[in-house]
């Protein structure tokens, strides 16, 4: 019989318990992006619970349509370890509320829209990582990267391949890397050791972008 009871005693804790945790699940607020939380390539656009979050932070809004004003695209290419990165489609695009941002991408071509209501607006290629809550800092690139070493000896590596490089066009920029900003088809290059693989230096836009 005590033995009975205490079985039972120990299922209603293990169920209340359960009941609480699923609680806590349930109800607990979604956590804030963490940029530099995403380790390594493939890095997926933000999915419907972090979207809002990533587009804040660029300093963006979510609209019901896009902008007219001033319409253009770019062309983004990320290089790691000498292997590219697929830049994927959905970035800046809320698909459940129909909204969207003025920075986003509709496919997986690397091609970044531009739509703004403004003829003012500046936007930088920091904002659209921001948007894709991937870390771009001069040694740091999503979850690779870190506090720059000098190492000694036959065979090192220097300092310089643990860097992120920016490319324009072909040409290195030595700026920031978030702060370049966006002008109509630019070929935009940014690289973590990039190995053996070459920097394009164009890309041919689709007619009509």
């Amino acid at each position: 019989m005590g033995s009975a009871a205490g079985a039972r005693r120990r299922r209603v804790l293990i169920s209340v318990t359960a009941t609480l945790v699923l609680v806590l699940v349930i109800f607990s607020p979604p956590a804030a992006a963490r940029l530099a939380a995403r380790g390594r390539p493939p890095w997926p656009a933000p999915g419907p619970a972090q979207l809002a979050a990533g587009v804040h932070a660029a300093g963006l809004t979510l609209l019901s349509v896009p902008g007219v004003l001033t319409r253009y695209a770019v062309h983004l290419d990320v290089i790691v370890d000498g292997k590219r990165v697929t830049v994927p489609a959905g970035i800046g695009l809320d698909y459940r509320g129909r909204r969207i941002a003025a920075l986003y991408t509709s496919d997986t071509s690397g091609i970044v829209h531009v739509d703004s209501d403004s003829e003012r607006s500046v936007f930088t290629i920091g904002q659209f990582f921001d948007e894709w809550q991937v870390a771009l800092t001069p040694n740091r690139l999503g979850g690779v990267g870190g506090a720059v070493q000098r190492h000694a000896g036959a065979g090192a590596r220097s300092a310089r391949d643990d860097v992120v490089a920016v490319y324009v066009d072909g040409a290195r920029v030595a700026a920031p890397p978030g702060s370049v900003r966006l002008t109509p088809h630019l070929e935009i290059v940014v690289a973590y050791r990039p190995g053996q693989l070459p920097v394009p230096a164009r890309y041919v836009f689709p007619a009509g972008t």
